[in-house]
């Protein structure tokens, strides 16, 4: 059986402001897992140096109220980072 979820794309500078050990700590009390978290990036250099922004792509699996609960976290979190949600997706 397939688990329904959420797909989440936040750029910004993901790698420079430890983004992902805050999402961490923002969803701890949320019961949603994040699953096949990536990162990208254009150059390693340019993107530590904040010239270039990176990406990253994550899956959000729960029930719909926990993962609604956790996109809220996460907005708040990608506005106090300076980075921005470019994609959501709720796929069934």
């Amino acid at each position: 059986m397939l688990e329904a979820k959420t797909e989440i794309r936040m750029v910004g500078h993901i790698l420079e402001r430890e983004c992902i050990f805050k999402l961490s700590e923002a969803l701890k009390d949320i019961n949603v897992e994040v699953m096949h978290c990536e990162v990208s990036f254009a150059a390693l250099k340019a993107g530590i140096e904040e010239k270039m922004p990176s990406i990253m792509r994550f899956y959000l699996v729960g029930e719909k109220k926990d993962r609604d609960k956790a996109v809220e976290k996460i907005k708040a979190l990608a506005s106090e980072l300076d980075c921005r949600i470019e994609h959501k997706k709720e796929i069934v």
